[in-house]
């Protein structure tokens, strides 16, 4: 999808019967069609082919001599035993650029087991690290390391493209589930790997900076950073409390971290005593990176969300008008075209004309 809203043609294979599972997933609209499958298939065309058809295999072969690009996501081994790994391909269309994503990777232990995003999230220490200890472990409420796994497959894509530019020739892109969660957990893993002790659970506090998190008011949550002393200086004077900012507990933000808990009792003790949007104000007022803690529902409607064109709407050939995130990538001097998810099978005779 991310490659499509750049302007790639992007052809979708699907099997005849049911097609991609995430069609199926969830509460479906009345066309039958669920909103996880509707919110990632944009800018696509579907063709349904089933691969354990020779005719329909060859079919897919001779796309793949005439494509850019091949993207798999079957678990390891079976590209090889239907024939349409990178080797097999490349042989016939040597600047195919080839990328398997998977939940493991392709070498290792579990390289032949199946991944799914919440596997990925109990595995990678996610879970824990985010939880408060003896509270139950939380997933993640969106598929991260999927659309982390995504993000990683397409850079790799265009430099392997770009590379090709210069060479003529393509390669293999490989990328895992796991490996993504990992690397972009960052500084999560790093303070293991430096300590080798895990990162204290701190739900949604930050184990290298205080405050930053979320905290209560009189009658809701705000969200509040303050990365830097300067920062803290001001955020004192906002809660009227100027003295912290001298404090030798809290005046710097090693000491806030060794403080944590006693820090964090008198910030909301001033805190509840307003409300909310008081203190976004208060807080603005002041230069203090801050936000309300809102619904899905409530930033949708958001002025910035809204002055932002971020929600587009696009012609669904059985829904009708529908509305979908666009892309987060803009370029100043053009408009992205945006293009309805396809229905299962939509465009199979327009790509593979010999067969209607």
């Amino acid at each position: 999808m991310l490659l499509g809203d750049l302007g790639a043609r992007v052809i979708k294979i699907e099997e005849p019967d049911g097609g991609d599972e995430t069609r199926h997933w969830g509460q479906a609209s009345e066309g039958g069609e669920s909103a996880y499958f509707l919110a990632l298939n944009r800018n696509k065309e579907s063709i349904a082919l089933d691969l354990k058809q020779a005719s329909d295999l060859s079919a897919l072969r001779k796309l793949a001599r005439e494509a850019d690009v091949i993207v798999q996501n079957f678990r390891p081994g079976v590209v090889e035993r239907l024939g349409i790994d990178y080797e097999t391909l490349q042989a016939d269309n040597r600047g195919l650029v080839y990328a398997s994503i998977s939940g493991f990777g392709l070498t290792g232990p579990y390289s032949e087991r199946p991944g799914y995003d919440l596997i990925m999230q109990a595995m990678s220490g996610m879970m824990l690290a985010g939880s408060r200890p003896g509270e139950d472990p939380v997933r993640c409420c969106f598929p991260v390391a999927d659309i982390l796994a995504g993000q990683f497959a397409s850079q790799g894509i265009l430099a392997a493209l770009f590379e090709k530019r210069k060479t003529g020739l393509g390669t293999h892109v490989e990328v895992a589930l796991l490996d993504s969660l990992l690397s972009a957990m960052s500084y999560l893993t790093a303070s293991c790997l430096l300590t080798g002790k895990n990162p204290e659970a701190l739900y949604s506090g930050h184990p290298s900076i205080v405050p930053y998190q979320v905290l209560r008011c009189q009658d809701a949550w705000i969200a509040v950073a303050v990365p830097n002393d300067r920062i803290w200086s001001r955020f004192c004077k906002a809660l009227n409390k100027p003295e912290w900012a001298g404090d030798p507990r809290y005046a710097t933000n090693q000491s806030r971290i060794e403080h944590r808990a006693s820090l964090l009792a008198e910030i909301e003790g001033v805190l509840r005593e307003r409300s909310s949007a008081e203190w976004q104000t208060i807080l603005e007022a002041h230069n203090i990176p801050s936000g309300p803690l809102l619904s899905i529902a409530e930033i949708l409607a958001h002025p910035q969300v809204v002055a932002r064109d971020t929600v587009v709407s696009v012609d669904h050939p059985k829904l009708g008008p529908i509305k979908l995130i666009g892309s987060p990538m803009r370029f100043v001097d053009r408009t992205t075209i945006y293009r309805p998810p396809p229905t299962l099978g939509e465009h199979t005779s327009e790509v593979l004309p010999e067969r209607s």
